[in-house]
Parts: structure tokens; C-alpha cells; sequence
């Protein structure tokens, strides 16, 4: 959603003409993700402020866009369109020629006003931004051309939508109830529930596009699975400096079945690995170390504890009651896998978890399709 790539006709031609050649970099850039991290706290504090009630941070399209034309300008010289990676893949399949991009991507990027469904031209066209280079936008669900030629027995001429958010297509896809909130822990970590209208946003929580006019509330955590894997991953070379020899299967598994006891720990983990976009100068800590409380069994749970009260601060409960939320439904494989994540879930939030493994971001995807194409759907 927040990444970028560049490229140009020819090479959405090319794939149609012969397959892509092993030489493409001339019609195509490499993927710039959400993870790309130069676009540092002293740099956005270069850049104009968006006319949006979304902030834009390090990793957002034109972010990059902006740290590319002061540091490595031929890039942008080299294309003529930019959009997400799956924004490219609807150009190729409709063999299309200026991108098409959603809200969903458009509010991803920055500098998007999500009431009028606007780029903040005057701001960027102020600040030299290659505002040529700016996708056009629709609203989730819109067709935006059709299949240029059969491929893997995909009929040519089948409809073909505008490129969705992944959060919100597993969103669409999980959620049967206003009433209902995702906690999703997969490599980060996510909590949000549906809303009607923008409401005074806590430092965690901002408001993107969802469908059908309304909002998603989402607390976007960088500190998820990958806070857990790097604490396993720590764990395996101290192991291995010790001339010790565990595989890192063996090791997830003794961590995930220490009896529960092990669990009711005083040690105070501040899981801030990576940071936070709101709060980028602050990273983790351990508080609280007593001569009998700095065991392994301690250490990972304080981890696992630390992650969901970091999601509670970032999405206090008082925003979820005021919501009408009443119950979570937790995704991804932290969430699935972890029984000490289950149970601070629950115990930090105090609503009820259902764990469920049909979130599913393509599923999401092609409900959204549905819903605006009901003839598509064959009834037998």
C-alpha cells in the first residue's frame, strides 16, 4: 500500500509482445516498500505538511519520490508512471497506459485529501514535486479496464478492478459485524474496526479509506511478529557463540510450551524494536530487573506481553467502546501460534477473542469486485 515502483509503456508492452527480457531495468525500477527507512525523521522534517488529516511518513510513496529528486534524480528523469506494485500488475493485465490507483493506495502515499479525492497539487506543485508522475484516482471497487488477452485461461476481455489496500481487503474479508474489531499480528501488527466519519484521532490511530464511504480506524504497530523473531533469532546466537547446538524450530517450541506459571512475569519489556511511525525517536527497553525474574521463559513473555500493551496505547480501549466495539477477531500467524498473545489479547483489552484463519487479503479483494459487479457472481 505504501510502497512504490516506476516504470514506463514499454514495459507493460513488453509483456505482452514476448514476456519480460532478462534485461528490464530501463522500463521498470526496483519496488521502494514501506520498509525503506532513508527517508529518515530529519528529512520528513524537510517537507511541506500534507493538506490531509493523514500524516505522511518514512516509506510513503511520495516520500520516496521526494528523497529520489534530491538524492537520486535521474530515477525520476528515467519513467514517465509510478503506483504501488499492484497498480502496475492492473496496468499489464489491461495492457493500460497512465495507472489507475485507488484511495485506499492514494491515502498510502501521502499527500492525498481523502474528502475531495484529490492530490495536494498546489503543496507539491509548490515544493517542485513530479506531479506528472501522479496516478489518477478512483474510488475502491471501480473497474478500471479489462483482461488485454487470455492468460492461464483467464478469458481475454474479464473485468479487471482498481488495486485495493491489502489491510482493508482483509478487513472487508474477515469482519461480518460493525461490532466487531481485526487484531491482526502477522510480521507487524495491526488493530482497526469500521467507522462511519472521522473521530479526534489518538497519535495511534489514523483514519483511512475503507468502502462504501466509510472509514477504517487503524493503529498501525511496526512491531509485531518481527519483534518475536528477532528476540528467537538473539536467543539462537547466543546459543551458538556457547558452542550450543538447538535448531530455531526446537527453540520456538520450548519458548511457545513453558507451563503457564512461567508466564506471570515482573519484568517490564518495552517492545519498540523498530519504532514507531508517530513516535520514531523511541525504542525498546527492559524495566524492572529483579535477581530472579531475567529467565528465558520471563524475557519472551514480557515480549509477548509488551507487544499488545504497546497496540493497547496506540488503540486504548476507551475509542473501542465509544465505537460500539464488542469483540475481536484476531488474524494472522503470532496470533494463531501464540497462546500467551491469546490471553494478554483478552486480558489487556477485556473483550473477547475469536481466533480465525480466513483472513484472506485476495478474498477480500475479489468481494470488493463482487459487490460492484453482482452479475459476475453465478448464483449455481
Amino acid at each position: 500500500m505504501h510502497g512504490i515502483v516506476f516504470w514506463n509503456e514499454q514495459f507493460v508492452q513488453n509483456f505482452w509482445d514476448s514476456g519480460f527480457p532478462s534485461k528490464t531495468d530501463k522500463f521498470v525500477s526496483n519496488l521502494y516498500t514501506w520498509q525503506d527507512a532513508r527517508t529518515d525523521f530529519q528529512f520528513l522534517g524537510k517537507l511541506p505538511k500534507p493538506h490531509s488529516h493523514l500524516k505522511a511518513y518514512s516509506g510513503y510513496g511520495c516520500n520516496t519520490i521526494f528523497w529520489l529528486k534530491e538524492n537520486q534524480p535521474e530515477i525520476l528523469n528515467n519513467f514517465n508512471h509510478c503506483g504501488t506494485i499492484q497498480d502496475l500488475i492492473v496496468s499489464i493485465l489491461c495492457n493500460q497506459g497512465k495507472p489507475v490507483m485507488s484511495t485506499h493506495n492514494a491515502a498510502s502515499w501521502g499527500y492525498f485529501d481523502v474528502t475531495n479525492c484529490s492530490w495536494n497539487i498546489d503543496i507539491l506543485t509548490e515544493a517542485s514535486f513530479p506531479i506528472h508522475l501522479l496516478p489518477s484516482v478512483v474510488q475502491p471497487g471501480i473497474n478500471v479496464g479489462t483482461l488485454y488477452e487470455t492468460i492461464h485461461h483467464i478469458p481475454k476481455g474479464t473485468v479487471v478492478g482498481v488495486a485495493l489496500g491489502d489491510l482493508q481487503c482483509s478487513v472487508i474479508a474477515t469482519l461480518t459485524t460493525m461490532t466487531d474489531a481485526v487484531i491482526n499480528i502477522s510480521t507487524s501488527a495491526q488493530v482497526a474496526f469500521i467507522a462511519k466519519e472521522i473521530e479526534t484521532q489518538c497519535d495511534g490511530v489514523e483514519y483511512f479509506p475503507y468502502f462504501d464511504n466509510y472509514f477504517l480506524a487503524v493503529a498501525a504497530s511496526l512491531n509485531g511478529g518481527n519483534v518475536l523473531d528477532f528476540f528467537v533469532r538473539s536467543v539462537f546466537s547466543w546459543v551458538s557463540a556457547l558452542g550450543l547446538t538447538i535448531t530455531e524450530d526446537e527453540l520456538w517450541n520450548r519458548l511457545l510450551h513453558f507451563s503457564p506459571e512461567d508466564h506471570l512475569t515482573t519484568l517490564k519489556v518495552n517492545p519498540l524494536i523498530f519504532g514507531e511511525r508517530h513516535n520514531p525517536t523511541t525504542y525498546g527497553s527492559l524495566i524492572n530487573i529483579t535477581n530472579d525474574n531475567f529467565t528465558l521463559s520471563e524475557l519472551f513473555s514480557g515480549f509477548c506481553k509488551g507487544l499488545i500493551n504497546n497496540l493497547l496505547e496506540m488503540m486504548p480501549r476507551e475509542l473501542l467502546l465509544k465505537a460500539g466495539i464488542k469483540r475481536f477477531i484476531g488474524t494472522g500467524s503470532v496470533i494463531t501460534k501464540n497462546h500467551i498473545i491469546k490471553k494478554e489479547i483478552e486480558t489487556c483489552f477485556n473483550l473477547p477473542l475469536n481466533v480465525t484463519m480466513s483472513e484472506d487479503s485476495a478474498f477480500g479483494a475479489a468481494l470488493a469486485i463482487l459487490k460492484n459487479n453482482p452479475l459476475l457472481f453465478n448464483k449455481n
